[in-house]
């Protein structure tokens, strides 16, 4: 496992089929607040590489995405799906959802909500994509274009998922952090769910890119190429 990064990671985009970018969060001298700092991993080798901040807007909002960054509040923490439409998702940590048309114009806005309970996260499956929600320990699948329920898997008095906080995606699976150290999966075929299993203490974020895992703690980022 090779450590990539000493700081908290607050984005994790896909460059290339062998590249993601990563997006470090850097204190400020009074801790209270702080800037993004962006650079491009090989998967392959580790090196690293600097890639500039529009670049990676380009990358996570497409074309139009100096309209969209007007119009949120903070375009490093939100995850971000462009629809086969053109369209643009946006999911913050609190939420708030919106989705922009092509020109970068907001079409929708609001808030994810399970049983009065927030709902975040944002893991694309073609047209819909996938949000959790830790106080009910579930994972709910959403059409992209207007956020409606499409399927829940879990519950609050279930064990399918507990206290599930981040999601994301590959080709095949949805990939569920639970517990701050357990990693769940959700075949996007038939919607089993089965173990990743533990990975590393305080996980915050869990990613895969082909045989590629990138794992993000508070205090840094680690990548595993053989899990």
């Amino acid at each position: 496992m090779l450590r990539i990064s000493n700081k908290e990671i607050i984005d994790v985009v896909k460059y290339s089929d062998d590249k993601v970018i990563i997006v470090e969060k850097v204190l400020l001298g009074d801790f209270s607040s702080y800037k993004p700092n962006y650079f491009v991993i090989d998967l392959n080798s580790g090196d690293k590489e600097v890639i500039t901040k529009n670049a990676y807007l380009m990358i996570k909002f497409g074309s139009s995405y100096e309209s969209i960054i007007a119009a949120v509040n903070n375009y490093a923490e939100c995850e971000s799906m462009i629809l086969p439409s053109k369209n643009v998702l946006v999911v913050f940590p609190n939420g708030e959802a919106g989705v922009f048309d092509s020109d970068g114009e907001m079409k929708w806005n609001g808030t994810l909500k399970y049983n009065d309970s927030i709902v975040n996260g944002l893991a694309a499956d073609g047209e819909y994509f996938w949000a959790c929600c830790k106080e009910q320990n579930c994972v709910i699948r959403y059409t992209a274009e207007n956020a409606k329920i499409d399927i829940r898997i879990g519950s609050a008095n279930a064990e399918t998922f507990v206290n599930p906080e981040f999601v994301s995606q590959d080709d095949e699976y949805i990939y569920v952090c639970c517990n701050s150290s357990n990693v769940r999966r959700i075949d996007k075929s038939n919607f089993v769910v089965s173990d990743v299993g533990s990975v590393v203490p305080g996980l915050k974020r869990y990613y895969k890119f082909g045989d590629t895992s990138i794992l993000c703690t508070a205090s840094g980022a680690y990548m595993d190429n053989g899990k």
